[in-house]
């Protein structure tokens, strides 16, 4: 009997010893297996980050290489088209900086404030020993001091003269775009040189912001020498993998992978281990609870860990691929469904769709809704029409939201009407949402793979989506779908922007003149100097094509001035002739009027050429008139008082008022050709034109009409005091030498008149 109890005692010490080996080597294969797994999926999500920051900087190293291929197209010393192109390039206003420095002369240029300064000799040295191109350590920029980081390329200029680009971004925005965190913040990534130097880190308040050297942490003390010179080795090889050290008592996981296309970076994740071992040692815990059951324990085990796999995967595809506030997929999550979704279309799949359509969105005046209702109201709107994406979009379809109140959706179509049908629901839904006090407006500009069937990817299918969103907000529309016509208008502008300034050293630029009869059509009295631009290979551009643009960009200031100096050219040679002259009109641009040298440019071109007072008249919109009814009034009296006739050109076009003449010191009032248009009430316009000009005539004004076109509407202003008439009636504008054999002339023949 005591030796069966001793064989039963000694099976059950050797089962309990089993058991409890058994129990101990589950849990460290537990320990070791969940370790691993946690630490590659957050190296796996670094080497993430780090593509998406590399793809960052390979972009703005393609935009470099455009710069540069343009800027090897001409002088070093074009310094003027040298400024256009780094303007045109520079036309975003999201702290980006395009610099471009002459290493011959040293000479430094920006997008933001134009040439800024030159270089020493040994700066320009240093310049000449950076590689031909690549990514620039962090650095404090020449004027703003901000900190930057950014991209630069060696080039040389066509005459042989070496140059350097740059484009640099704030380091802040950089930081706040690719900066990694994990485990509900408690670890987080750097980028660090081939130095170990911090380049960029997390501006989360939990990150370590005290150490600037990576191996300030891994040579503290605790660490083996051994370990710290493999981890350094291992940055220098530009190597990928995992390493542990102790910091300040704590151990802390480093997941380290290289930056491709930079010198010798990495990204680096900090992790505490305690962190990653959490779940593990909880399974462990419970290992141990049910050590007398370890099949049972084991099964939990699994099933933990399988659950705590997942949700690993699942947090980290959340941060990387997934909008915080929204929950729709974010722009690298988005780009890379979109792409899959077009590669499926091109191989037949999606079920007999149309295609697929790409649309951007942005809320109109959203900062508005943050100013006035809180941003805790604009978070909610945002919510609230993401939900609205969400379902629109559908299962076939996916929205993503890029920034603040900007959002982009790629949705299937069986027909073009109803990808438009899709838009104009959202745009309607969107109305159910009140927001600073009004319903929201939404801005959508819509393309379709039928439209653009040279897009490679969702990208470029999303720049021309943003062209017609564009063209929706330069032409008051909520809803614009992209047709080619809309790109050829894009590359059209930036097409006559290159060339303007060419084009006015190169004399393309000249001036017609319109005659202003009397109504009698007896006399010329006047004229009117109208710009056009005659393109070699091309002929003549018409005004409404490149007016409003150079009003836009700032050019018509010296195209105006250039008229002007012409006018007066042509009147200095009348004058020295002994031939008689008439005044001649100029348009001057609103950008003008905020100029303070605006009058005494005027003024010196006048008198530079001699012309008596009275001789020149120059033309101000009505609209711009009526937009500072105060100040302009002033400005009208320093015309006159410098010599200038002054005209109100327009009149009656817009929304102004009789009332307004008696506060002008205007000696011209031009009146709008839609006084002589029939409305629905024939003869109303013939009455109120007659009521201006007597109004006009008392307040000691001459009078013009423009536009007349039929010997009808010149038979009306015969019976009035209009003093002059301009249009086809009697003339189109013509070149200045047949102008003034009009003048010479005197009046044009019967037959002339009835054309």
């Amino acid at each position: 009997m005591a030796s069966r109890k001793k064989l039963i005692s000694i099976l059950v010490a050797l089962v309990a010893v089993v058991v409890v080996a058994g129990t101990a080597l589950f849990a460290r294969f537990v320990q070791d297996s969940l370790w691993e797994k946690s630490v590659m999926d957050v190296l796996e999500a670094t080497a993430q980050g780090e593509h998406a920051l590399n793809t960052y900087f390979e972009k703005d190293l393609d935009t470099l290489d455009l710069l540069a291929a343009e800027l090897s197209a001409q002088s070093h010393n074009d310094r003027a088209r040298l400024a256009d192109k780094l303007a045109l390039f520079g036309m975003d206003d999201d702290g980006t900086v395009y610099v471009c420095v002459d290493l011959a002369t040293g000479e430094v240029y920006r997008t933001d404030d134009g040439r800024v300064g030159t270089l020493g000799a040994e700066e320009i040295a240093l310049a000449d020993t950076a590689s031909e191109r690549g990514v620039t350590n962090p650095f404090l920029d020449e004027r703003t001091g901000s900190n930057m980081v950014g991209v630069y390329e060696r080039f040389s200029f066509a005459d042989g003269t070496p140059g350097l680009v740059r484009k640099a971004r704030p380091l802040a925005d950089m930081e706040e775009r690719f900066s990694l965190s994990f485990y509900g913040d408690t670890g987080f990534s750097y980028v660090v040189n081939g130095d170990g130097d911090v380049v960029m880190r997390s501006q989360h308040r939990d990150s370590n912001r005290t150490f600037s050297n990576i191996f300030d942490i891994v040579g503290f003390e605790g660490n083996d020498e051994v370990d710290v010179e493999s981890f350094r080795a291992a940055l220098e090889q530009g190597a990928r993998g995992v390493a542990l050290f102790s910091y300040r008592g704590d151990e802390y996981v480093f997941c380290y992978t290289p930056l491709a296309g930079t010198d010798g970076w990495d990204v680096i994740s900090i992790i505490p281990n305690d962190v990653v071992m959490e779940q593990a040692n909880a399974i462990i815990n419970a290992t141990l609870l049910l050590c007398l059951v370890i099949v049972v324990g084991l099964g939990v085990v699994l099933a933990v860990y399988w659950r705590s796999s997942r949700a690993h995967r699942l947090e980290i595809e959340r941060m990387a691929f997934y909008d915080g506030l929204t929950g729709l997929y974010s722009a690298d999550k988005f780009r890379l469904e979109g792409d899959a979704r077009l590669a499926g279309l091109a191989r037949g799949e999606g079920g007999g769709a149309g295609g697929l359509a790409a649309v951007c969105i942005d809320i109109d005046n959203f900062k508005l809704i943050n100013d006035v209702d809180g941003y805790a109201r604009g978070d909610e709107v945002l919510r609230e029409f993401a939900a609205i994406l969400r379902e629109e979009a559908g299962s076939g379809g996916i929205a993503a939201r890029l920034s603040a109140d900007y959002f982009l959706l790629l949705i299937p179509y069986e027909r073009h009407e109803g990808a438009l049908d899709t838009c104009a629901r959202i745009a309607e839904r969107a109305r159910g949402i009140v927001a600073n006090g009004k319903p929201l407006s939404l801005h959508i500009g819509l393309c379709c793979t039928q439209d653009a069937p040279d897009a490679r990817d969702v990208n470029e299918l999303m720049d021309r989506a943003r062209i017609a969103q564009h063209e929706s907000r330069k032409r008051g529309a909520k809803l614009r779908a992209y047709s080619k016509p809309m790109r050829d208008a894009l590359l059209r502008r930036a097409d006559l922007e290159r060339s303007m300034e060419g084009a006015l050293r190169q004399g393309e630029f000249f001036h017609l003149v319109q005659p202003k009869y009397d109504v009698a059509g007896t006399r010329v009295l006047g004229g009117e100097a109208l710009v056009r631009w005659s393109r070699p290979g091309e002929g003549i551009v018409g005004p409404d094509e490149f007016i409003p643009l150079f009003e836009q960009n700032g050019f018509i200031l010296r195209l105006d001035e250039f008229v002007f100096e012409s006018v007066c050219r042509g009147l200095r040679a009348r004058l020295d002739a002994g031939l008689p002259v008439v005044p001649l009109s100029v348009n001057v641009s609103r950008l003008h009027l905020h100029r303070p040298d605006f009058l005494p440019t005027y003024v010196r071109i006048k008198d530079a050429h001699g012309i008596p007072d009275g001789l020149c008249e120059l033309e101000l919109t009505e609209s711009i008139v009526i937009e500072n009814l105060h100040g302009m009034s002033d400005i009208m009296e320093g015309m006159r008082r410098a010599g200038f006739r002054c005209a109100i050109d327009d009149f009656g076009s817009g929304q102004s008022s009789l009332n307004v003449l008696k506060d002008l010191p205007a000696d011209v009032l031009k009146l709008d050709r839609d006084f002589l248009l029939e409305g629905s009430m024939p003869g109303t316009e013939e009455t109120v034109a007659r009521a201006v000009i007597t109004m006009a005539k008392e307040l000691r004004m001459e009078t013009v009409m423009e536009g007349v076109e039929t010997p009808k509407q010149l038979a009306f202003l015969r019976t009035t005091e209009c003093d002059m008439v301009q249009g086809f009636v009697f003339s189109r504008p013509v070149p200045p030498e047949e102008f003034y054999r009009l003048l010479d002339a005197g009046a044009p023949d019967e037959g002339r008149l009835q054309d």
